[in-house]
């Protein structure tokens, strides 16, 4: 879905501007609006999918087209008559254009690769929450905001109580949405797994207009590509801070599924020293802790499955896109290695 609402956008942004080469004689210019739309969509869409760089581009061409046709639309609000386009105005349409067009093919270029719940038999649900580690989580209604979004994917035809529960911890480079296609998979071999996304109050990791949900990611990978040495000495204050996180996430799987499920815990880079920390605490209840870097032929560790869910980021990195999926159901066959030994284990 992100990756056809970036192209609608584009193709808005081409209409709109594109109208200058084939419009003649028209007593009103109302192709013009599709230069406001497109501009509020590229708003929506970073709401609904965060920042990126693909979506920042969008946005700065949706407001350079919405600044290009300034003029159009006043006089279609005025519903005064098409008098005629100066050359100036099809320098720049001719200029946004030419820009549109290069976007649309970088987004084709570095498309996703998408997995249907439907096509691999299973679910993907998002319960909202909202509180703070000190006070609490309640499930948050739809009309209240939420700081915790708790992602469950498990098989479509499950039946009966859960034994044992795959927690996953994200990298702060990245989130649930960026491991998604691994999780999937993970739940289309009989796993059911959450991952949890917090951006409360009392659990900042930047201290700044960064740890906004919108911003977060972006701001960590910007930190962590601008100075990474910087980044990792941070590990202590960032292992407390998901340390809060696992104890919660611990809690809501309880009130969930009951206080005899075993959780099986998978990390990457940044949680696992807080996993670890945490099952030495409670070897009961914690079957194992596995982190995704250990896995030879996970290249892009801290970062999620970028070969399929972040292709721009995965070319940064130096790793080709994993089209058909192989390397992220290798993750995943090695993971339910290590689940099925822990399992035997207890």
């Amino acid at each position: 879905m992100k990756f056809y609402g970036e192209l609608l956008i584009i193709i808005l942004l081409l209409i709109a501007n594109g109208r200058i080469l084939f419009i003649k004689n028209v007593k009103k210019d109302s192709l013009v609006m599709l230069s406001p739309f497109a501009f509020l969509l590229s708003v929506v869409q970073i709401f609904n999918w965060n920042l990126n760089v693909v979506n920042l581009l969008t946005l700065f061409l949706s407001l350079l087209v919405l600044l290009t046709n300034f003029h159009a639309l006043f006089r279609y609000s005025e519903r005064l008559y098409i008098d005629h386009y100066s050359i100036l105005m099809k320098v720049w349409s001719i200029i946004t254009i030419l820009l549109s067009l290069a976007l649309m093919t970088g987004t084709i270029i570095f498309q996703p690769v998408e997995y249907n719940n439907k096509e691999l038999n299973v679910t993907e649900t998002v319960f909202r929450y909202d509180g703070s580690f000190r006070s609490g989580f309640n499930e948050a209604s739809n009309f209240q905001s939420a700081n915790l979004f708790l992602t469950e994917f498990k098989p479509a035809d499950s039946t009966g109580s859960v034994r044992d529960v795959v927690l996953f911890i994200p990298d702060k480079r990245a989130d649930t949405f960026y491991y998604r296609p691994y999780l999937q998979f993970l739940a289309r071999e009989g796993c059911t797994v959450l991952s949890g996304d917090f951006f409360c109050s009392d659990g900042k990791w930047r201290h700044s207009i960064g740890d906004y949900k919108l911003l977060r990611r972006f701001t960590m990978l910007t930190d962590y590509f601008v100075s990474r040495h910087s980044f990792e000495m941070q590990k202590e204050f960032y292992t407390y801070n998901i340390s809060q996180e696992i104890k919660a996430l611990v809690e809501l799987i309880n009130e969930r599924y009951g206080n005899d499920v075993r959780i099986f815990v998978v990390t990457d880079v940044m949680g696992t020293t807080a996993a670890l920390d945490y099952m030495e605490r409670n070897s009961e209840k914690i079957m194992q802790v596995y982190d995704l870097q250990t896995i030879p032929e996970y290249k892009t560790p801290g970062f999620g499955m970028v070969t399929q869910t972040d292709i721009l980021l995965s070319k940064i990195l130096d790793q080709p896109k994993d089209k058909d999926g192989f390397y992220t159901k290798l993750f995943v066959m090695e993971t339910k290695k290590e689940l099925i030994k822990a399992r035997n284990a207890k």
